[in-house]
């Protein structure tokens, strides 16, 4: 499974992608003829890639890169040669990406995206911070949601193996913190005010809900199981855990 722009690794296949925009709007160019990938040192065309995924309409086009062409750590380009309008000049934008030794930590729930899941009614994730959601809004949600789930359940249970297993129910718990925070993000840096039933509060009410019931018992309790059914004893000793360090880092959707 090739891996998002935000967790690129060496030696490992990515999924690269771009929207294009007419007036704000996501429109289809008339042509998208290629995006090419440079090294790190800014000039060398590593490969030159024109097998796009595309839904008509959508703006949105992506392409895979082989992990053959991602054999070092550093800064790489994605520049994409395409044609707005039939008969006119052909233009390019380029996009950058930061390869890792390895990859960013594995998070306590599934990756988010936009569009799907509890932002299902974001729209894609944009190419410009300031036009909506990008993946390090996305990058930092995620771990912002991973030190909470540790920061709240640290305390009363043992977390060695939840990130490769994660209790189903924390799993939908960290979404629901991790979806709120993206969007709080968003709303933080294009200045948009705090409602109070708006989809960010939202979200942190149901997250707050479940941690209640999980938690405190109230106003009915909700036992931790594992992915066998099993249930989750709290731990005795209540000493709270370290949190883990997360260091996914993304500059651009």
């Amino acid at each position: 499974m090739a891996l998002p722009r935000g967790r690129a690794e060496k030696d490992a296949d990515l999924h690269l992608g771009i929207l294009f925009r007419w007036d704000g709007t996501p429109t289809d160019p008339y042509q998208v003829r290629q995006a090419e990938i440079i090294d790190t040192d800014g000039e060398t065309v590593l490969a030159t890639l024109t097998d796009f995924e595309h839904e008509t309409g959508s703006g949105e086009y992506y392409v895979t890169v082989p992990a053959a062409y991602l054999d070092a750590a550093g800064r790489y380009l994605d520049r994409w040669a395409y044609t707005w309008v039939d008969g006119e000049g052909e233009q390019t934008v380029t996009q950058d990406f930061y390869v890792q030794e390895t990859a960013a930590p594995e998070h306590y729930g599934p990756d988010l995206q936009a569009g799907a899941g509890y932002l299902k009614g974001v729209p894609p994730l944009a190419a410009n911070a300031q036009d909506g959601i990008t993946q390090a809004d996305l990058d930092a949600a995620m771990n912002a949601a991973d030190v909470m789930i540790q920061s709240l359940f640290g305390d009363a249970y043992i977390l060695d193996d939840w990130i490769e297993s994660t209790p189903p129910l924390v799993a939908m718990v960290w979404e629901i913190l991790a979806a709120g925070k993206a969007i709080v993000f968003k709303d933080l840096r294009l200045g948009a005010p705090a409602e109070q039933d708006g989809a960010a509060a939202r979200l942190v009410r149901s997250a707050r809900e479940l941690l209640d019931k999980i938690l405190h018992g109230r106003p009915e309790r909700l036992h931790l199981r594992d992915s066998d059914g099993n249930i989750i004893r709290p731990r005795k000793d209540r000493a709270p855990t370290q949190p883990r360090a997360a260091d996914a880092t993304s500059d651009w959707s």
